[in-house]
């Protein structure tokens, strides 16, 4: 495996934050900068949020909606469009918030030469180097999961020592406390972020049941040089070495626990960290740090070809690629394992799940408030766990779900005096299931809960967990699919739909209007569908019964079916209506291609060559995100060709400062929407995967979409549902070699063979 796989490096230190090197461990992240005479690290804790505990209202708001489904079965979509804006509401979610910047500055002035920095994905350590005034300085930074430490070291060989002030730049109401080595921040989040006056945010502090989240950021610093104290930063003179382990933690409990209640010692947590961290030192703690993350991360492996890129800069090579994408197969590489580093270091067992930016949010108020968007976003950053052999760090995810499957009940009863769960399209720490304000277009689709289930029964597919499945899964799918039950009603031709309903984020022409509300949408029927059929399944796998599932047999097969528009596409509103950007960058009507499976290439061809022509018709550029799930949709098709080309548009340069436009690739190579969202870099890893590997219950497709880019390599470590691990080889585009190691009775489908295999334990399969 070359460099060019699993490391990026560049030649000169980061200006901006879509140049700065990611860490984290789940719940404290960390951006490298690799400055010289000005080091910054950005910083974020996973529980930093705006507001507090049960802050969201949930009113009675159910007469509206039946006043809104009034006006939509009437044909009067404009009207039940307004109507909902101004009447069918909750609160806006809260923010994810930067904890702060570790400021480290050099009381030298300092001309580097011969500077490197760079990641190491594959050891999760980050590096820079760089020679000033005839002496040599290295630095390591890594952060532990196994420790919880972010530990950063500094060494100075040759004719000049370190000499620099370290500190925490917070913007969050803090005080700081310097003792000897140590440097103690404590914070508080604000109680609520006032933007009516947008771009201009006001902060606002309350005190008792309304006080916000309490943090401490806690450093020591440990060095063979002279340590002295200021007010505001610690000062490091005469040395060769210094290290710096810094830790932080909330008073954060739960999402339902208020805070004010809180008994957590967050600060000697903190305190118990260092102490521990320190006493083991640098290198116990990289070992310990390398052996966790590289468990993890080498549990896949993928080879196309050795593009001998190894000595060109990050950068540079996605500029080169730009423009001459023939010569670079490592670099298909990189993206595919840098999605599994970024859920290695994004997501863990106790940690909150990710967000729009993963956990690295870079300002106080970032973009979407760095929110939980899950009408696509907050699903698609689990898209690769599971294949990627990574399933304890799905734990954040199920945890996510388990919470909004109570929060999300009172919405249920009062929006829609329904049984069960719902969930809207944005979520904060609070589990907040209320629609936003503003336009129905986002604000009004109460499917979250529902497509959040696929993921539980997922779960159960890749691992076969019954108890899972029927302690947690299945109790939680039912909660959604009574809401979904009582929400359904007759067509006019006698088919059940919800109504009404729009499709994210997506409208459609009403003369010269654009219009959201739709007696239906062909995305909310494909999840009811789909949660229906996985219920129904799930209770043939259990043997379970119960009065939802004897609703769902009886109901099932009368959901509206999809239909074909005017062009061949498969409709995404209730009627063949107009869309007024045929290129809209949200494919939502396609979830049932991906990620779920009701439409395929064997079983459904004529839904499968509708997906096709929407997908023709949607055009192959889009967002960062969007551009990922289109690598997933041509993959499930099978298109070798537009799999490749959407990679490629995947890893389109884009210049640090982002300018709005199409989608593509960040120097350091984050997903750019632009602006930085992290879902992309997960839709690609998947559909990646995709490409060479796919499974449905007991079928494995192999190879289903090699680009011809490719035509040697190997990817080894995949999973297919069952828990089967998969390794294959191949050369000049044909299969080499398949070794599956797993239990049971599956399918095994290359190109147009299929064989009939019986697993119990690893097997090579010849075809």
């Amino acid at each position: 495996m070359g460099l060019g796989s699993h490391v990026l490096w560049y030649n000169h230190p980061a200006k901006e934050w879509v140049e700065a090197l990611p860490l984290g461990n789940g719940s404290l992240g960390a951006m490298v900068f690799g400055g010289v005479d000005k080091e910054t690290v950005g910083l974020n804790l996973d529980t930093l949020w705006s507001g507090y505990s049960h802050k969201y209202a949930v009113d009675n708001k159910y007469e509206h909606f039946v006043k809104a489904r009034e006006l939509t079965l009437e044909g009067k979509m404009l009207e039940a469009r307004d109507y909902i804006e101004e009447n069918f509401v909750g609160d806006d979610c809260e923010w994810y918030l930067q904890l702060g910047k570790l400021m480290i500055t050099s009381n030298r002035h300092m001309c580097a030469k011969q500077y490197r920095r760079e990641l190491d994905i594959a050891t999760a350590v980050t590096k820079a180097e760089y020679t000033a005034n005839d002496t040599v300085y290295n630095r390591e930074a890594f952060i532990s999961h196994p420790d919880k430490v972010l530990v950063y070291s500094m060494k100075s060989e040759g004719k000049n020592k370190l000499d620099f002030n370290v500190m925490v730049n917070c913007e969050l109401k803090n005080e700081v406390e310097t003792n000897g080595d140590t440097y103690i921040l404590r914070g508080i989040c604000p109680s609520n972020i006032d933007f009516s006056n947008d771009p201009y945010a006001v902060t606002e502090y309350f005190d008792g049941e309304k006080k916000g989240v309490e943090f401490v950021c806690m450093f020591k610093v440990i060095t063979d040089g002279v340590i002295k104290t200021n007010k505001k930063h610690l000062t490091v003179s005469d040395a060769t070495n210094a290290t710096i382990i810094l830790t932080a933690e909330s008073n954060f409990e739960g999402w339902d626990k208020p805070l004010y209640q809180s008994t957590k010692d967050y600060e000697s947590i903190c305190r118990e960290r260092i102490s521990s961290a320190s006493a083991k030192g640098f290198d116990e703690l990289k070992a310990a740090h390398i052996a966790d993350h590289s468990a993890l991360f080498n549990r896949v492996s993928i080879d196309l070809g050795n593009s001998k890129k190894d000595g060109t800069p990050t950068n540079r090579r996605l500029h080169e690629f730009l423009y001459n994408k023939n010569n670079d197969n490592d670099l298909y590489c990189l993206l595919f394992n840098y999605g599994r580093y970024l859920t290695i270091a994004g997501s863990r067992a106790g940690s909150q799940a990710m967000t729009l930016q993963g956990i690295w949010t870079f300002k106080m108020c970032s973009p979407w408030r760095s929110n939980y968007t899950t009408n696509i976003n907050t699903e698609m950053n689990y898209w690769p766990t599971m294949t990627c052999s990574l399933p304890e760090l799905n734990q954040p995810l199920i945890d996510f779900i388990k919470e909004l499957s109570v929060s999300g009940q009172e919405v249920a009863k009062e929006y829609y005096n329904a049984r069960g769960f719902c969930v809207h399209h944005n979520v904060d720490l609070w589990r907040i299931p209320t629609p936003s304000k503003g336009n129905p277009v986002w604000s009004f689709w109460p499917m979250a809960g529902a497509w959040f289930c696929r993921h539980l029964y997922e779960q159960y597919e890749y691992t076969r967990d019954e108890a899972f499945l029927k302690d947690t899964a299945l109790p939680i799918m039912e909660s959604a699919a009574r809401f979904c039950l009582d929400m359904l009603i007759e067509d006019k031709d006698g088919y059940l739909i919800f109504c009404p309903s729009t499709s994210p984020e997506n409208e459609y022409k009403i003369g010269h209007e654009d219009c959201s509300v739709s007696e239906t949408t062909y995305m909310t029927m494909g999840i009811i569908r789909d949660l229906f059929n996985n219920i129904m399944k799930s209770a043939k796998i259990l043997g379970a019964e119960s009065d939802v599932i004897d609703e769902i047999k009886v109901k099932y097969e009368k959901l509206l079916p999809f239909r074909t528009g005017s062009k061949g596409q498969l409709l995404e509103w209730y009627k063949d209506e107009v869309g007024f950007d045929p290129h809209h960058r949200h494919v939502s009507h396609l979830y049932s291609l991906f990620p779920a499976d009701l439409i395929n290439v064997n079983d459904t061809p004529e839904l499968a060559q509708a997906a096709r022509r929407t997908l023709e018709i949607r055009g192959d550029n889009g967002t960062g995100w969007s551009l990922g799930w289109k690598i997933n949709f041509w993959a499930r098709l099978r298109d070798k060709d537009k799999v490749i080309k959407l990679i490629d548009n995947q890893l389109r340069y884009i210049n640090p400062r982002y300018p709005r436009g199409r989608g593509g690739t960040f120097p350091n190579m984050f997903d750019a929407h632009p602006p930085f969202q992290i879902d992309g870099n997960f839709g690609a890893t998947s559909g990646i995967a995709q490409a060479l590997m796919q499974s449905f219950e007991n079928r494995i497709l192999i190879l289903p979409a090699l680009p011809d880019k490719w035509a040697d390599g190997h990817i080894h470590g995949l999973t297919a549902k069952g828990g089967v691990k998969v390794d294959i080889d191949w050369a000049q585009g044909k299969l080499t070699k398949l070794t599956l190691d797993g239990k049971g009775d599956y399918e095994i489908i290359y190109g147009d063979k299929k064989i009939a295999v019986t697993l119990d334990g690893k097997k090579d399969v010849e075809f």
